[in-house]
C-alpha cells in the first residue's frame, strides 16, 4: 500500500450496492473506458468537492436508500484523490448527525454525482 493511502472497509444494503453498480456501468458507458467503483466514487468526490451538499439532500438519500447491510466493500482512498474524498467527507460530517460517516458517504457522493449529472 502507498505512503498516505487508506482502506475503507463498509457494509453496503443490496440497494447501496445496486446504487453503486449502476452508477459504474453509466460512467463506463459515458466515458467509453471500463469504471471500478474506486473510479467511480473518486470522479463523484472530484466533482462533488466544490458542490454545494445540503442537509435536505442527505435527509432525501437516507429516506431513500437503506445504507447498513451485509455486502462488504473495500475503497482504497490513494494520495491523489484523498483530498477531494477529505473534502466531501467534511461537508457531510458538518450536515449529518449519524455514525459511520464512510458507510453513508461513498454512497451519497456517487447518488449526488448521478442526480446532479456530474458523472
Amino acid at each position: 500500500m502507498a505512503a498516505g493511502t487508506r482502506n475503507v472497509r463498509i457494509f453496503l444494503s443490496e440497494q447501496c450496492f445496486d446504487l453503486l453498480v449502476d452508477a459504474m456501468a453509466a460512467y463506463s458507458k459515458e466515458s467509453r473506458r471500463f469504471q471500478t467503483m474506486r473510479m467511480t466514487v473518486q470522479a463523484a468526490c472530484s466533482r462533488l468537492k466544490s458542490h454545494r451538499i445540503s442537509k435536505q439532500e442527505l435527509e432525501d438519500f437516507l429516506a431513500e436508500y437503506a445504507i447498513g447491510g451485509d455486502i462488504r466493500i473495500f475503497l482504497e482512498v490513494g494520495p491523489e484523490w484523498s483530498g477531494d474524498y477529505d473534502a466531501v467527507r467534511a461537508k457531510v460530517r458538518e450536515i449529518s448527525e449519524k455514525p459511520g460517516l464512510d458507510k453513508i458517504l461513498v454512497p451519497f457522493a456517487v447518488y449526488l454525482a448521478v442526480k446532479h449529472n456530474l458523472l
